[in-house]
C-alpha cells in the first residue's frame, strides 16, 4: 500500500470513530488519562480489586459472572449506615460507626412523645395493610439548636437498631433513594429508619426534588420511618412540612424542663447527685439546652471554673452573636452584670422543689 493510500485509510477510520463515539480528536488530545474518569467506564487502576482479591474467601454471584469477595452476607448488621457510591462498586452501604450506649430518655417531653409514638407505628403493620397504605411513616423535628433533636435520632435509632432494624442516615438524597431500593429487593421486611439531620442544608446542597423523590417519588418503600430535623423550619417549602405522607408528625423540640434538667444533671455529674447543690444547678440553668449543660459540667468539674461565672458566660453566649465590631469594654460589662444577676444567694433562693 501507498503512502497516499495508507494516509487515506487512516483519515477514513478516524471520521468513523469520531462518528460513533462523538468525541473530537482535540478533546482526546486534551484528555488526562493519569487519572481514572469517576464518571467513565474506563479500565483504570482499581485499589478496590487489589483489596478483594487478597481478602477473597467466596464467589460473589452478579448474573452469570462470579466476583471474588471476602464474605457474602443474607443481611447486614444492625447498626447505622451511609448510602455511598464508588465507580467500581456501584451504591453501597457503609458502616457509619456511632456510640449508643450512654443515652438517656428525659421525661415530659416531646422526645419522648415521639418515640413512643415510633415504637408504636411498628406494631401496627396489620393495620396498615388492612388499609390498603404503605406501612411508612415521617417525623420532622424542629426546634432551637442544642434543645436534643440529635439525641432524639439517636435514641430512636437505638431503638430501632435493637429490633434487628438499621438506621440510614442521609448525606445524598438521590444515592439514598437508589440505596433503599436495593435494601428492598434484598431484605423487604428489615425495619428502617432514615434520617435527614439539618433537612434545610440538605435541601439548599441538592434541591427539593431530589428530597421530595426520595420521601415519596417513584422508588417509594415500605416498613420505614423519615425522621428528619431542623433549625430552622421557616427555610423549608411549605410542600415538604405541610404534606401529610412525606411528614405526617411535625414537632418542635424545645429546651428541657427542670425535671428532665434535673435528671440530666444526676446522671452527668455524681459529685452532686442527691445533694442540695442539685437545686441550685437546676434553678441556674433555665433555657439551658443539652449542650449548655454539658459544657457547665465540663467546665465546674473538669476545668475548675468558677460555677458563677460560667453560667453568666454561657448565657452571654446564648443571648449575643459575636461580631468582629465588637469592643472588649462592651463584652467586659455585659459578662460583670450576667455574673451578678446569677448570683448563688438569688439561686437558692428561688430553686424550685424537684418531684421525686
Amino acid at each position: 500500500m501507498n503512502n497516499s493510500s495508507e494516509t487515506d485509510d487512516l483519515k477514513e477510520l478516524r471520521e468513523l470513530t469520531q462518528e460513533n463515539d462523538n468525541t473530537e480528536v482535540g478533546e482526546m488530545a486534551e484528555r488526562d488519562y493519569s487519572t481514572p474518569d469517576p464518571t467513565s467506564s474506563g479500565d483504570g487502576y482499581d485499589e478496590d480489586s487489589d483489596i478483594r482479591a487478597a481478602n477473597a474467601r467466596q464467589w460473589a454471584k452478579v448474573g452469570d459472572t462470579f466476583f471474588p469477595a471476602e464474605q457474602t452476607v443474607d443481611s447486614l448488621e444492625p447498626g447505622q449506615y451511609h448510602v455511598e457510591y464508588s465507580h467500581h462498586r456501584g451504591i453501597f452501604f457503609s458502616p457509619k460507626p456511632i456510640n449508643l450506649d450512654n443515652l438517656l430518655i428525659l421525661p415530659d417531653s416531646a422526645s419522648e412523645e415521639i418515640i413512643n409514638n415510633i415504637e408504636q407505628f411498628w406494631t401496627r403493620e396489620d393495620v396498615f395493610r388492612k388499609l390498603g397504605f404503605l406501612w411508612k411513616r415521617g417525623v420532622l423535628l424542629y426546634g432551637p439548636a442544642g434543645s436534643g433533636k440529635t439525641s432524639t435520632l439517636q435514641l430512636i435509632t437505638k431503638k430501632v437498631i435493637d429490633r434487628g432494624g438499621i438506621a440510614v442516615y442521609v448525606k445524598n438524597p438521590q444515592l439514598t433513594a437508589q440505596g433503599l431500593e436495593l435494601l428492598r429487593k434484598i431484605e423487604p421486611t428489615r425495619p428502617v429508619i432514615v434520617m435527614v439531620e439539618d433537612i434545610d442544608a440538605i435541601q439548599h446542597a441538592y434541591g427539593e426534588a431530589d428530597l421530595l423523590a426520595m420521601l415519596d417519588g417513584d422508588l417509594q418503600i415500605d416498613n420505614v420511618v423519615f425522621i428528619a430535623t431542623t433549625n430552622y423550619p421557616e427555610k423549608l417549602d411549605k410542600r415538604l412540612v405541610n404534606r401529610p405522607s412525606r411528614f405526617d408528625i411535625v414537632r418542635k423540640i424545645g429546651m428541657p424542663t427542670p425535671e428532665a434538667r434535673a435528671i440530666y444533671l444526676k446522671a452527668r455529674n455524681a459529685r452532686i447527685a442527691n445533694t442540695d447543690e442539685l437545686y441550685e444547678w437546676v434553678a441556674a440553668t433555665d433555657d439551658f439546652s443539652i449542650a449548655h449543660l454539658k459544657e457547665l459540667i465540663v467546665s465546674v468539674e473538669a476545668l475548675g471554673q468558677n460555677f458563677d461565672n460560667t453560667v453568666a458566660r454561657l448565657r452571654v453566649m446564648m443571648d449575643t452573636n459575636p461580631a468582629s465590631t465588637d469592643d472588649d469594654k462592651k463584652k467586659e460589662i455585659g459578662f460583670m452584670a450576667g455574673t451578678k444577676k446569677n448570683s448563688r444567694a438569688d439561686i437558692v433562693e428561688t430553686a424550685p422543689p424537684l418531684r421525686n
